[in-house]
């Protein structure tokens, strides 16, 4: 579920920021500066999980995607300081999605069966990264370049996602 909002952001992030009269010399960075932060959330937020809980922390890199999407990228319109911001948060979050979610497949089984879980796991992702990307286009073709409809579509993956996580952690582990 992640997998259909994680994508979508990067896709149409600098379009966003282009509709919405931010300088196309900042609209066309922006996948420079969610890149960057990106790879800070691969490292670190792996480094806390560690101690803190591969779960725990990414159900709150996956708040952190939610919130920054429905918070700052919802409601920015054509700030800079806000778009750069989202570009920022988010992308350090998301970062964590791929780095994360491996390692939590790997806590719902044992050592033996983690080949056929991980297998399992990445054939449906494959399904969502291959899918949001068009029915995010769909949706702010549908809307007439209203970028609203694909915000919300992002933010409810993120909401999907964070409540098969709670389930997941809860399943693995429970109420700790």
């Amino acid at each position: 579920m992640v997998e259909w909002g994680l994508f979508v952001p990067l896709a149409y992030l600098p379009s966003y920021a282009l509709a919405h009269g931010i300088p196309s010399a900042i609209a066309l960075k922006l996948l420079a500066v969610f890149n960057a932060a990106s790879f800070f959330g691969r490292w670190g937020p792996s480094f806390v999980a560690d101690r803190a809980g591969r779960f725990n922390v990414m159900i709150l890199m996956v708040s952190l995607c939610l919130a920054s999407t429905m918070g700052i990228w919802y409601l920015s319109g054509s700030s800079v300081r806000e778009v750069l911001a989202y570009a920022i948060i988010f992308g350090f979050a998301s970062g964590s999605n791929i780095t994360l979610t491996p390692v939590c497949v790997g806590q719902l089984c044992e050592t033996e069966a983690y080949g056929r879980y991980y297998a399992a796991t990445y054939t449906l992702v494959s399904f969502g990264s291959l899918t949001g990307i068009p029915i995010a286009g769909q949706l702010l073709s549908t809307n007439h370049g209203d970028y609203r409809g694909l915000i919300i579509f992002t933010a409810s993956c993120y909401a999907a996602g964070l409540v098969a996580f709670l389930a997941a952690r809860i399943l693995a582990v429970g109420w700790k």
